[in-house]
């Protein structure tokens, strides 16, 4: 639930960035501002797509998906990359015309600053409250990584808006608002690609080849188990799901066998956080 109160705050103040940035830019005739509040509104559009696929992907698992929902925030992520990329070629398209054509110049006016400065307050904000959820690994998801991913490129927009704006109002430099735009735009299209990897990676069920490296460690830290084979390991949301045999000493009971595959759960689930675990035991071959 903390994951959808995140993104209900982000969703509210980039609204409220939205129509500060866009009646100021306008009011300038600031690019570089108007491209930001450009920015805020797909990002607005984006993190409603995300509250909706994370809430779908948090009802419990049903005969149709016994694996959960969880991978619906891939797809939004997926998404959220997508907007990205539409809203950098849009940024880039903007730019170059203005580059390339005798476009109205830039007002300079102080109220230009303040939609900037408040816009670096709400960026400040919605970085602070994702990067806590991203860092907590009980709750960590595509959908939360794509979050903070927007909330970061809002704030290096924003910085690049106001060195855009700042050039063109003190130094009389109107070019400059139209290259911090066209700068923002490659930046844009530099995360999405991140983002899109990711989000992808995730719907593929591929996982790093460190995590099943990591994985057969902490089975073999377990006192009895001679071999770990046929392991299996993916990704659905925050849940790693693990499939594995093991080999064990033929002469031991049952009761011993359970408490080696719960000692294995329990290393797994303190090492990797939630987790399934399907473990097979085989007897061991005696010499």
């Amino acid at each position: 639930m903390q994951k959808l109160r995140v993104l209900q705050l982000s969703f509210l103040a980039i609204a409220s960035v939205i129509f500060v940035e866009g009646f100021i830019g306008f009011i300038v005739n600031s690019l570089a501002i108007l491209s930001d509040a450009a920015h805020a509104l797909f990002d607005a559009v984006t993190m409603l797509i995300l509250f909706l696929t994370t809430r779908m992907a948090l009802k419990p698992p049903d005969e149709e998906h016994p694996y959960g929902h969880a991978k619906i925030e891939s797809i939004g992520g997926m998404i959220g990359g997508i907007a990205l990329i539409v809203l950098a070629i849009i940024l880039f398209y903007e730019a170059i015309t203005r580059l390339t054509t005798n476009a109205p110049y830039v007002h300079p006016e102080d109220i230009g600053f303040i939609a900037v400065f408040y816009t670096l307050g709400i960026d400040v904000f919605r970085i602070t409250i994702t990067r806590k959820t991203n860092l907590d690994k009980a709750d960590n998801s595509i959908t939360m990584k794509a979050s903070f991913f927007h909330a970061l490129a809002d704030f290096t927009s924003t910085i690049i808006a106001l060195f855009g704006f700042g050039l063109a109002a003190l130094l009389s430099y109107d070019d400059g608002d139209a290259y911090a735009s066209l700068i923002l735009s490659i930046f844009l299209v530099y995360l999405s690609l991140g983002l899109l990897r990711g989000s992808f990676s995730e719907l593929s069920d591929e996982v790093p080849r460190k995590l099943a490296k990591e994985v057969r460690q902490e089975v073999m830290r377990v006192k009895g188990i001679r071999c770990c084979n046929e392991l299996k390991v993916r990704r659905v949301g925050s849940k790693t799901f693990i499939e594995l045999a093991v080999t064990a000493p033929g002469e031991i009971s049952l009761k011993e066998a359970h408490d080696l595959t719960a000692k294995i759960e329990q290393n797994l689930t303190k090492a990797f956080g939630e987790c399934s675990v399907t473990i097979h035991v085989e007897p061991a071959k005696e010499k």
